[in-house]
This record gives structure tokens, sequence and C-alpha cells, in this order.
């Protein structure tokens, strides 16, 4: 079977198709999966800087305290005969190599009138207290100290990283980064 110039011409087109397909579906599927190695590694790096913003953020924390001990309050107070146990003291400790700065702890029954600490040095802790608190409040907000029931209440802590990023945290959970619309707590 003899071939002709037309038929010939025909085959080297479809040809000439066939591997300009192939090579534009080879090229397409290549850079679909270097797009998606990309993509891959933009969010495993996003991911990273978000984990090492948190890193100081996670060490930080605050949780109620028995307040100072009447020796304390002896020398900074001498006037003061007894400590009144209506005092709720609240200690926010910052385990992270970086001081924290304005640090705001809403207590319960005070939510809108949080205790403010201006800083918190590395590896401390500072202590504050609402000295004014009803006289049950222990008692509703805490629990009786019988068996069974917490002695304890998770806390939430707002305050400025080294970096001048805000962070909420409540108890020892994820804490969370606050936007610039979230950034201040109602007062």
């Amino acid at each position: 079977m003899a071939f002709g110039w037309n038929e010939l011409d025909a085959l080297g087109s479809l040809m000439s198709g066939a591997f300009t397909g192939l090579a534009f579906g080879g090229t397409l599927w290549i850079l679909l999966r270097d797009g998606k190695q990309i993509r891959e590694a933009n969010r495993r790096r996003d991911e990273e800087r978000r984990d090492d913003e948190r890193r100081q953020a996670r060490l930080v924390f605050a949780s109620l305290d028995e307040g100072p001990s009447p020796a304390e309050v002896e020398r900074v107070c001498p006037d003061e005969d007894t400590r009144d146990y209506s005092e709720v003291y609240v200690r926010v400790f910052n385990h992270s190599v970086e001081p924290i700065w304005d640090v705001k702890v809403p207590v319960p029954g005070r939510e809108r009138r949080p205790l403010l600490y201006e800083r918190v040095d590395p590896h401390s802790s500072e202590l504050n207290g609402w000295l004014d608190a009803p006289a049950d409040w222990h008692l509703m907000n805490v629990g009786a100290g019988c068996p069974g029931t917490p002695h304890w209440i998770p806390l939430e802590v707002s305050f400025v990283d080294n970096s001048g990023r805000r962070w909420r945290r409540s108890g020892r959970a994820e804490p969370v980064r606050l936007t610039d619309s979230e950034d201040h707590h109602p007062l």
C-alpha cells in the first residue's frame, strides 16, 4: 500500500498533535505536582511560624493564689490586724525567656474590671488581688473544698508578648492570637 503526500502530511499532523498533547499534559502534570509540593511547603512553614509565635504564649497562665502570707501583709501593711477572707488573689506565671506586657485577668464576678499587671518578667510570677470580693466568692466560684469538687477554676489571661502580639489563654488550653478587632477586653 502506497501513501501519497496528503496521507503522510495528515499522519505527520496527527502524530505532531498527539505528541504536543502529551507534552502539554506532562507539563501540566509536573506543574500541578510542583504546585502541590510548594503549597505543602508553604503550609508547613506557616505552621512552624505560628508554632514559634505560640511558644512564649504556651508558657503563660494564671491561677488563683492564697495571697501574701500574714508576715508579708504585716510587713507591707503593719496597721492591718487580720486578713480579710473576701480577698481573691490571682498569680500570673511567665515561664518563658521573654517578659510579657499589659496582662489582664478577668475574675468571675468582676469580668468588666479585670485584674491588671503591667509586666511579668521572664521566669517569674506576679500577684494581684481583688480585695473587696463578696464574702462567699470562693464558695460560689471555686467550690466548697469537699472531696470531688474542684479547688481551682480555669482563669483566662490576655497579654502582649515581647514581639507585640496579643494573646488570650484560658487555663492551660492552647493560646489564641487575637486580631486587632479583638485586641481590647471589654471594660
